[in-house]
C-alpha cells in the first residue's frame, strides 16, 4: 500500500511543480508584450503639449487606440469621441485579457472585472440623481465588467426607482449585490427611497455607494484569499486600494466637518486598516492629525516623500487632490511591482489590468483638463506616472 501513496505524492510534487508554466507561460507572455502598448510618460508629456482635444485625438490614432476610433456616431464633440476611444480600448483589453487567461484564473480576474460593475452601476445611481440624460453618462460606463450595455440601459432608463430596483436586480451583479450582506441589513424600502431623486435621501444614496465598493472588495479579497505567495500579494493590493479609498473619504468628511458616527457609516471593509485605526483618524481633532495617521499607509520613502509634499500643498490650496494622486501613484507603483514579481500567475495579468486602469484615468484628466481649460502644468500634476 505504501508503493501507490509514494507514487500519488511523486505525482502531486510534480504537477506542482509544472503547473504555473504550463498554465500561465502563454498568458504570461502575452501581458508582457501588451505591457509594451502602455502610453509610456513621454507621451502622455507629449498629449499634454498639445492645445486642443483634437489633437489629443490624432496623437491617440497612431497608437494602439488606433481603431478604438472607427466607426464614431455622427457629430459627437472631440471630448465625447475620446471618451468612446477610451471606453472602447479598455473594454477590448479587459475581454482580451479574459479570453487569454486560463480557465484557472479566470474566476479572480471576473472577481477583479467586478470593480467595473461596481463602477457602472455607481455611475448609473448618481447619474439619476443629478438627473443627467443617457448621452450625458454613457460615454462615462466601463464596459468591461459583466453587467451588459442592454443592462445599463434598461436602467438608464427607468422612470421609477422602482423600475431602477428591478432592473438592478434583474441582474447576476446587482442580485447577488442586493443580497449580500454588505447590504442585507438595509431594508429594501430604504434602499427604493435611495434610489430618488430627491435631495433628502442624499445620504441614503452614499451609504449604498459605499455598500457597493465594500461588496466588490469583499468579492475580490475572497478570490485572492488562496495560500499562495501570488495570492498574498494581489490581496495586499486590493486592500491598499480599500484603505487608500477610506482614508480620502474622512479626508473629505473631516474636513466637511463630519462627525466620527457619519464618516464610519461610509467606511468600505476590505482593507488592512483597523477598525480602531479608522475611528482614530473619524474622530481626529482636527485635519492635520488626520493627514498623520493617514501617512502610515506609506511604507516607503518615495510614498512618504510625496506625501509630505501633498500636505504642503494643501496648506497652500486645501484641495484634497494633492492627496488623491498621492495614493493613486502608490497603488499604481504596487500594481508595477505585482507584474513584474509574478512569475506565472494571475498577479502579472491583474497587475496589468490596474494599470491599465490607470493610463484610463490619466487620459481622461488630459482631456477634461483641456476642455476646462486648465494648464498643463496642473494636469500634470494630477496625472499618475509610473514605470
Amino acid at each position: 500500500m505504501a508503493i501507490p501513496n509514494l507514487l500519488g505524492f511523486a505525482k502531486a510534487v510534480s504537477a506542482r511543480l509544472v503547473f504555473k508554466p504550463l498554465v500561465y507561460g502563454y498568458s504570461n507572455a502575452r501581458v508582457r508584450a501588451m505591457r509594451t502598448t502602455l502610453l509610456s510618460r513621454r507621451q502622455a508629456e507629449d498629449l499634454l503639449k498639445v492645445r486642443t482635444n483634437a489633437a489629443v485625438a490624432e496623437y491617440l490614432s497612431k497608437t494602439s487606440y488606433r481603431e478604438d476610433f472607427s466607426g464614431m456616431p455622427l457629430h459627437v464633440s472631440d471630448e465625447d469621441r475620446l471618451e468612446i476611444a477610451i471606453s472602447r480600448n479598455f473594454a477590448r483589453t479587459a475581454q482580451k485579457l479574459m479570453r487569454i487567461t486560463p480557465p484557472q484564473g479566470k474566476p479572480m480576474l471576473l472577481a477583479f472585472l467586478g470593480r467595473y460593475d461596481a463602477h457602472n452601476l455607481k455611475t448609473v445611481l448618481l447619474a439619476k440623481k443629478l438627473m443627467k440624460s443617457k448621452s450625458e453618462i454613457q460615454n462615462l460606463l466601463m464596459p468591461a465588467g459583466s453587467l451588459k450595455p442592454y443592462e445599463l440601459e434598461r436602467m438608464l432608463s427607468a422612470k421609477t426607482p422602482e423600475e431602477l430596483y428591478d432592473a438592478i436586480k434583474s441582474t447576476e451583479f446587482g442580485a447577488k449585490f442586493l443580497s449580500s450582506a454588505t447590504i442585507r441589513h438595509i431594508p429594501r424600502w430604504q434602499i427604493k427611497a435611495a434610489l430618488q431623486h430627491s435631495e433628502s435621501q442624499a445620504a441614503q444614496l452614499d451609504l449604498l455607494l459605499s455598500a457597493l465598493d465594500s461588496y466588490y472588495y469583499e468579492v475580490a479579497s475572497s478570490a485572492a484569499s488562496g495560500a499562495d505567495r501570488d495570492s498574498k500579494i494581489l490581496l495586499g493590493l486590493i486592500r491598499a486600494e480599500a484603505d487608500a479609498k477610506n482614508a480620502i473619504t474622512i479626508m473629505r468628511m473631516k474636513k466637511g466637518g463630519a462627525d466620527k458616527r457619519s464618516i464610519m457609516k461610509h467606511m468600505v471593509e476590505g482593507g488592512s486598516f483597523s477598525k480602531e485605526r479608522l475611528e482614530q483618524m473619524a474622530e481626529a481633532k482636527d485635519f492635520n492629525e488626520v493627514a498623520k495617521l493617514a501617512s502610515g499607509f506609506f511604507i516607503s520613502e518615495t510614498g512618504r516623500g510625496e506625501f509630505a509634499s501633498a500636505e504642503k500643498k494643501y496648506a497652500q490650496d486645501g484641495q484634497i487632490s494633492h492627496f488623491e494622486v498621492v495614493f493613486e501613484s502608490s497603488i499604481a507603483r504596487r500594481s508595477l511591482k505585482v507584474l513584474r514579481r509574478s512569475m506565472m500567475s494571475i498577479g502579472a495579468i491583474a497587475g496589468f489590468l490596474f494599470l491599465k486602469e490607470e493610463e484610463m484615468n490619466n487620459i481622461r484628466k488630459i482631456v477634461r483638463g483641456k476642455a476646462l481649460g486648465i494648464p498643463p502644468e496642473k494636469v500634470a500634476e494630477m496625472l499618475v506616472l509610473v514605470g
